[in-house]
């Protein structure tokens, strides 16, 4: 499990100071290994031993419950990872191991440490003095904390198998996989939250259900046997994972630095992404990866100082972001509705231009980068006053931790009262200190030389800090020269341009033209798109009125002129025999299209009602006021084929009726011949 932060208040502590015996190996199989110990508290050695067994040193450690252990080497207590967490499991549970000669890129030997903390060394070094050496180091915030880091166990469940494109079945069927995985993982966090698991949750959700979900338990793969077991079926696959991870770590202890405060931005998901800010708004961490915890960001926090807001970029925060915030104590920032990605995306743009170095990789970690500068903006006037009455009262009150207490929710009066307390609590402490060294008698002589020469130590030490410190300054004071110099020659090269007003006017001018140019353009674009919108909305109409077999679609000419209309009826093909053609107006009409209408049997739609003209001109002229029209089609309810029907047998009537009387006529001509012929007033049926 991930160890806490050493205590870096201003109490003393008691130090343990170990060193092994020449000739001893704590992989030695037949004999203990045997150690030197200092007992030390502050710049006073309460106790030594220069030689005890390993059992022994356990006991003393009991005994005396150090609140540090210092060693030059972890691996003088045991010879693997695995022998160093027993050993940590042995020893009073307040009781923190420190590796003085430090770790990874900063190791180096006891003496060198020794002297850059400002800790004269003379003479050979034996193993009580190293024991010594090691327990004033730590005592003074050097070295590194050893952590053992918790243990966890990944369940991820996701889909059994690749789903194969096609198929009638296809979408069925990834619904059904979808459902298969939500309920799984319904299931297993029932289980989980009845055994009192300590767990985060992500999962991508999807149509029907969720593509995928995961489960970080915070505990050992063998605390899950024969509760969460591993399953595949055709649908979802259940994985039970172990997080191998090294036993322990090193964190730097850094007792003498003061804290600096944080503000955290988190975006959870399968992806999760983490930044990182001071309380001066500027980014420390910037990351996202698949495989980001909540342990892991509690790590990473803890390295780089204290949290004081967890922030989040909806209203209502995840439960991920509630459990982090609860784990540093830290207040929860939500903004007042969910930031949309162009809000976010201004936020970003806003901290990248003021901090042109940091690279914003992705979408996860854009929204906790916006989601962190977004609290930050909240508070920031806030800080800056703050910072501006510390300053002004010039009584050495730590500004930072000043800032931490108004981050966390104090407003300044009780910030500021808060620190001033913590001065007046060290000033008594010094009063007191001074008086009982006055009181000292002659027989204390070596006691009061001793003090003195470790105090000449601890004022070498903080000479040293300061004479890097204003080597620092002068550094940063040569950078702000070089960055007045050129803002100087740029604002030379602004001047020699002469940039007059009237041309100042004329760009304006011109980009205002651009603006006006730009939003007519972005006008007709929306009128198109508005149409097209429009018209996707008829033909939708004009899809489903036409599966219903109601409709049926006949060719359309504007007019009737005798080129378009054998240009359609070349084309369109007759329904059930009939040929048919929709026209917007029928007037003026001409002889040609009239008895080529005729010939051709072609019936006219139109939209206005036209009444008997169709038993005139021999041709059926039917109104269709509400038909569905496009470019060169129109769409027509199938029951205005029966007006068609009955104006065709009206007009084979009336042709009927013509005929016979044609025929009657032509008889009676003839008989007037014949009686003319014959001289007779009435033919007889032999004439």
């Amino acid at each position: 499990m991930c160890g806490e932060k050493m205590n870096n208040g201003k109490n003393e502590k008691l130090v343990m100071g170990v060193d092994i015996l020449p000739g001893y190996s704590p992989s030695s199989s037949t004999h203990q290994p045997h150690y030197a110990v200092v007992i030390l508290k502050g710049d006073k050695v309460i106790n030594s031993f220069e030689e005890v067994s390993f059992a022994r040193l356990i006991r003393l450690a009991w005994e005396y419950k150090p609140d540090i252990l210092a060693i030059d080497n972890v691996f003088e207590l045991g010879e693997n990872t695995d022998k160093i967490i027993k050993i940590i499991n042995l020893l009073p549970p307040n009781t923190r191991i420190v590796q003085v000669t430090g770790w990874g890129d900063n190791l180096s030997t006891i003496k060198n440490v020794a002297y850059n903390m400002g800790i004269d060394v003379h003479g050979k070094m034996d193993p009580l003095k190293t024991a010594y050496i090691a327990a004033l180091i730590a005592s003074k915030g050097g070295g590194a904390i050893l952590k053992p880091l918790e243990e966890k166990t990944k369940i991820i469940v996701s889909r059994g198998r690749s789903v194969s494109h096609g198929g009638m079945s296809y979408d069925r069927y990834k619904r059904s996989i979808r459902a298969g995985i939500l309920n799984v993982t319904k299931e297993v966090k029932r289980i989980l939250d009845r055994y009192g698991f300590d767990y985060d949750l992500v999962f991508r959700k999807s149509n029907g259900g969720l593509e995928q979900s995961i489960f970080t338990v915070y505990a050992p793969r063998e605390k899950l046997y024969g509760i969460i077991k591993p399953f595949k079926n055709k649908s979802v696959r259940l994985i039970v994972r172990p997080v191998y991870r090294n036993k322990i770590m090193f964190e730097t202890n850094n007792a003498r630095v003061e804290p600096r405060g944080l503000i955290v931005g988190v975006d959870p998901g399968i992806s999760t992404g983490l930044a990182i800010l001071d309380l001066s708004g500027r980014p420390l961490y910037l990351h996202s990866s698949k495989n980001l915890d909540r342990g892991e960001i509690l790590n990473i926090i803890s390295k780089l100082g204290i949290a004081t807001i967890v922030s989040t970029d909806v209203m209502h925060p995840p439960e991920l972001i509630r459990k982090i915030a609860a784990a540093l104590n830290a207040q929860i920032y939500t903004p007042p509705h969910d930031l949309s990605t162009d809000e976010k995306q201004e936020l970003v743009n806003k901290i990248t231009k003021k901090y042109p170095g940091i690279e914003v990789k992705d979408s996860h970690v854009r929204d906790a980068l916006a989601a962190a500068y977004k609290a930050y903006l909240s508070i920031k006037d806030k800080l800056i006053q703050a910072e501006k009455k510390v300053y002004s009262m010039d009584l050495g009150i730590s500004v930072e931790n000043v800032k931490i207490s108004i981050a966390r929710g104090k407003n300044i009066a009780e910030a500021l009262e808060q620190e001033l307390e913590k001065l007046i609590n060290e000033l008594d402490t010094k009063i007191e200190h001074t008086v009982s060294v006055n009181k000292e008698t002659d027989s204390d002589t070596d006691k009061i030389v001793n003090d003195l020469s470790n105090k000449m130590e601890k004022l070498r030490y903080e000479n040293r800090i300061l004479r890097n410190r204003i080597i620092e300054l002068q550094r940063k004071l040569r950078e702000k020269d070089a960055v007045i110099e050129e803002l100087k020659l740029e604002l030379k090269n602004l001047k020699n341009m002469n940039i007059s007003e009237t041309e100042v006017k004329r760009r304006i001018y011109l980009l205002e033209q651009e603006i006006k140019s730009l939003k007519e353009q972005l006008r007709r674009k929306d009128e198109v798109i508005n149409k097209l919108l429009e018209e996707k909305r008829d033909l939708e109409k004009t899809i489903e009125k036409l599966s219903t077999n109601k409709y049926i679609g006949i060719p359309r000419s504007k007019n009737l002129s005798i080129a378009s209309v054998k240009k359609i009826i070349n084309k369109a093909y007759p329904y059930n025999g009939l040929k048919i053609i929709f026209v917007d107006e029928i007037m003026p009409l001409s002889g040609d299209v009239i008895n080529f209408l005729r010939k051709e049997k072609i019936a006219i739609i139109t939209y206005k009602d036209y009444g008997e003209l169709y038993t005139d001109l021999r041709v059926p002229i039917v109104s269709c006021p509400d038909p569905i029209i496009y470019e060169d089609a129109t769409f027509i309810e199938q029951v205005i084929l029966n007006k068609i029907d009955v104006q065709w047998n009206m007009i084979e009537k009336i042709e009927a009726e013509e005929d016979y009387q044609r025929v009657i006529k032509l008889v009676e001509e003839y008989q007037e011949e014949r009686k003319k012929k014959l001289g007779v007033e009435k033919l007889t049926p032999f004439d």
